[in-house]
This record gives C-alpha cells, sequence and structure tokens, in this order.
C-alpha cells in the first residue's frame, strides 16, 4: 500500500484453454566490458565472462526444452554504452510477457555513492588518471553510468515469470572507490528492494573496497567461473538437494557460498608456494589467509518457494 506494507500473498487458479497456451521465450542480455572509452580503466576477462555466462545458459535452456525460443542479445566494449543498454532492457520489456524469463548479466566496473550502485558503461565520460579521480569526475561518471534505480525503473516495466539480474561488477574497487570503503552493491537498498518488489532474483558479487579479482589462470572473474564453469559444467551446484536438477536459487547460493570459499583455497595455495595472495591493498602484510578478506557475493531475493522455481540444469521438458 501507500506506507510500503504488503499484506499476505492469495492465490487463485484459473484453467483456461489449450489454445491459449504459450512456450514462452527466455531473454538473455549480456554486458561485458573489457574496453573503456577511458583504457586506464580496462578490464582482461569482462567480456569472456558476458559470454561465456550467455552461451552456457542458452545451452542449459535449449537442452531443457522450456522456452520456444531462447533470444541473446551481446553487447560488448564500445557497443556497451548506457543508452544502448537501457535501450535493450526497454525493447525486452516491449516484448516480455507472463510466460517469459529475462536474464541480464553485467561484467565491468561499478561503483558506490550516496547509498546508490552504479553500473559503469564502456562511454564513462571521464579521461583522467585512475587513481586520482576528482569531485566533479566522479560526478561526470555517475551521470554517465547507470543506477540502481534505473535498473529499478527498467525492470518495474518487464512482465515475465522468472526475473534473474546478475552484477559481476567485482573490480569496483579499483574503478572509483566510494568515500566509505566498506559500503558497495551487497549493501544496495535499491537492488534489495527491486528483488522483492519484483519478485526477482539479483547477485552482486562484491564490495567497493575489494581490488579487481581476474585470475589469470581461471580466464575469469570469480563470480563467473563458480556459476558458469563449477556449477554447471561440474554440476557442483546441484546440492539442495542433489538430484540431478539445479534450480535459480541452488545455483545463485552455490556461487555466493563458493566465491569466498575458492579464494581462501587459493591464498593458501599461495602461501604453501611462499607467496603472499591478498585481494584488499595493505592485507598483504597479514600472514594468516584467514586474517585477510575475501570477496562475498550477495544474493537478493524473497525468501517464500516458487510454485514453479526457474530450472538451470535438468532433464529436458516434453512439450
Amino acid at each position: 500500500n501507500r506506507d510500503n506494507v504488503k499484506s499476505q500473498d492469495a492465490n487463485l487458479t484459473i484453467n483456461g484453454a489449450d489454445s491459449l497456451k504459450r512456450a514462452g521465450t527466455a531473454y538473455l542480455l549480456a554486458v561485458g566490458v573489457n574496453q573503456y572509452a577511458n583504457p586506464l580503466f580496462n578490464l582482461r576477462f569482462a567480456v569472456a565472462d558476458a559470454t561465456d555466462f550467455a552461451a552456457e545458459l542458452k545451452q542449459r535452456q535449449e537442452s531443457l526444452n522450456r522456452y520456444e525460443r531462447i533470444q541473446v542479445v551481446s553487447l560488448t566494449d564500445e557497443r556497451a554504452t548506457k543508452a544502448a543498454i537501457l535501450i535493450a532492457l526497454t525493447d525486452i520489456a516491449a516484448q516480455a510477457q507472463p510466460e517469459d524469463a529475462v536474464v541480464v548479466y553485467f561484467a565491468g566496473h561499478g561503483t558506490a555513492e550516496q547509498n546508490q550502485f552504479y553500473l559503469i558503461p564502456h562511454d564513462l565520460g571521464y579521461s583522467g588518471a585512475r587513481n586520482q579521480v576528482t569531485e566533479a569526475g566522479l560526478k561526470l561518471v555517475l551521470s554517465r553510468s547507470i543506477s540502481d534505480r534505473e535498473l529499478e525503473r527498467a525492470f518495474e516495466a518487464i512482465n515475465a515469470e522468472q526475473l534473474l539480474l546478475v552484477i559481476d561488477a567485482c573490480n569496483s574497487g579499483q574503478a572509483l572507490e566510494a568515500a566509505e570503503k566498506r559500503r558497495g552493491p551487497m549493501n544496495s537498498k535499491g537492488l534489495a528492494q527491486l528483488a522483492y518488489e519484483k519478485g526477482m532474483y539479483v547477485l552482486t558479487a562484491s564490495q567497493s573496497y575489494q581490488a579487481a579479482i581476474e585470475p589469470e589462470d581461471l580466464k575469469h572473474g570469480l563470480l563467473t567461473y563458480t556459476l558458469i564453469e563449477e556449477g554447471l559444467k561440474r554440476a557442483a551446484a546441484d546440492a539442495e538437494p542433489k538430484d540431478g536438477t539445479i534450480v535459480l536459487r541452488e545455483w545463485l547460493n552455490y556461487a555466493s557460498n563458493r566465491v569466498p570459499q575458492l579464494q581462501r583455497e587459493r591464498m593458501r595455495q599461495a602461501g604453501q608456494r611462499k607467496f603472499v595472495l591478498a585481494y584488499v591493498e595493505g592485507e598483504e602484510r597479514l600472514l594468516k589467509a584467514e586474517q585477510r578478506n575475501v570477496q562475498r557475493p550477495r544474493v537478493f531475493y524473497r525468501r517464500e518457494l516458487e510454485s514453479q522455481p526457474f530450472v538451470i540444469l535438468g532433464a529436458a521438458q516434453k512439450q
């Protein structure tokens, strides 16, 4: 209601004619930015993250035979502008229907300011040094970026059965550091409210104070690696319960728990080789891996279980 208080859900089942049945469409918008307009902000694996995420999810949904069509929209590097991303979301909103699924994935820089989180597109507007961003420069970047409030407005117009937003902006600490070092996407009220009001899932990768985590040997950001390489390709996310099927909630929970575990493992392995691996500036002085900070993703979703969960991996459905 106007006081932002939600009542208990009321369920009503209506059986329509067979002629009304529609298989539905799965829309996948994958955004990845390696090459920024300011090359000092370039990344290494964001495009690979976005490309592999979309390809793997497309393949899994095609094998499930749940949707009649899988439509992938890919925006990478110079094509991943603020205008292009918002237009793509508007186009999906105009097409999506209640039987559909909409998945939006972003890999690139992000930052937090005034309790808002921002996705930083290719055309960030700032041309200066990466570690010398002035207040005026920050304002310019924020005006060119996509805030969580803009995302909320974009998703409000989407009416689909399944909604997922994944933000692998785990390099935000190397982009534009917020004044409060421990504020980041996992604390964004806008994303949490968006998830609750739309009944959607939102997975964010890290906090703004953390350094870039793009391991050379993995060729991916840690979040996408755990989602795709471990979670789906090795079916490691099949655990709650282990039944040969991975639903969305299960998949995202696996990644959010696995990322810090994987990072600790890599710290210990480095220690065994007499090398100190730290992901937060200054923590290289801490000798024990357990004393250092790790990347902690966060999942936002409504707590009540869905009657029709979004299946990511499993047996094909009969038409």
